[in-house]
């Protein structure tokens, strides 16, 4: 059976969507697949425990690019009752991101604010088991969603995710204010130098990654869990392509790996030089 297009084409504002779709996409697929293949190749970024969260993170976020060309522009609805949906299956790489952020700030606050207790338990075999986990319970809720009986499936949605939006929210506003605290006065007493100024950059991204994540993840938030216990004040789009709230989260895969490479001068180094290589690739072909 075909799928139909998110829009009709009948007006240019379905023009205009349909397009700023696929720009999305594909902006999600080279900012954050950029990142994926400078850690990958890159031996330096791999041993350090911050950019395997980024790694993951990234991977993440690379997934939901591809499958926005899917969701984004063709007539799918993820929401109860779906309509040509993929179960939840590629959708649900929005999760991987909120946890392995919230353990990202976990790391940070360890790793600066109890150094010795970090460097003796937090190995990289830990933090990769972590972000390894963060796949296996975000895929396994997924299975369970779609083994259930519907009813179910959407009472789960609707007051589970009322529930998690609350501590993921909280448990994030407070570890980015005990970072800043940590960046604003621990960092400050410290010796200047390299390593000082290298901790107090990692505290800065992770805290604006964070709060960027919430300002672009939250109202999409807020209307799903308003749409599933049918309040009047939910904003129900025809599918996700045209779903203002949809589009405004899909920000978050973009924002994300951005702010990885902005922040960070070795990954850009990394990804400049990756990105400079491919360009000499094709030009001598």
């Amino acid at each position: 059976m075909t799928v139909p297009l998110a829009v009709d084409f009948d007006s240019p504002g379905d023009f205009a969507i349909f397009i700023l779709n696929i720009i999305i996409a594909t902006t999600i697929v080279i900012v954050a697949g950029s990142v994926v293949i400078a850690i990958l190749c890159t031996k330096s970024l791999r041993t350090e425990n911050r950019f395997i969260f980024m790694l993951n993170t990234s991977i993440s976020d690379t997934l939901s690019g591809f499958a926005w060309y899917y969701s984004g522009l063709f007539d799918v609805d993820e929401y109860y009752p779906q309509r040509n949906s993929t179960l939840g299956i590629l959708n649900s790489c929005v999760g991987v991101n909120v946890f392995t952020v919230l353990f990202a700030q976990i790391d940070r606050y360890l790793a600066i604010g109890h150094p010795y207790v970090y460097s003796r338990y937090i190995t990289r075999a830990v933090i990769i088991g972590i972000c390894i986990c963060c796949w296996v319970y975000v895929y396994l809720t997924v299975l369970v969603k779609n083994v259930v009986s519907l009813e179910a499936a959407t009472q789960h949605r609707a007051y589970g995710s009322l529930v998690f939006q609350i501590i993921i929210t909280f448990a994030m506003l407070g570890l980015n204010l005990k970072l800043y605290l940590i960046a604003k006065y621990q960092l400050s007493r410290d010796p200047p130098g390299p390593e000082t100024d290298r901790k107090k950059a990692s505290l800065r991204l992770i805290i604006v990654v964070a709060f960027c994540f919430l300002a672009l993840w939250t109202p999409a938030f807020i209307n799903d869990i308003q749409r599933n216990m049918m309040s009047p004040y939910a904003y129900i789009s025809i599918n996700n392509g045209t779903d203002p709230f949809f589009i405004l989260s899909r920000g978050n895969a973009i924002s994300t790996p951005a702010l990885y490479i902005m922040g960070s001068s070795a990954l850009k180094e990394a990804v400049l030089r990756r990105v400079c290589r491919v360009f000499r690739k094709c030009k001598r072909r």
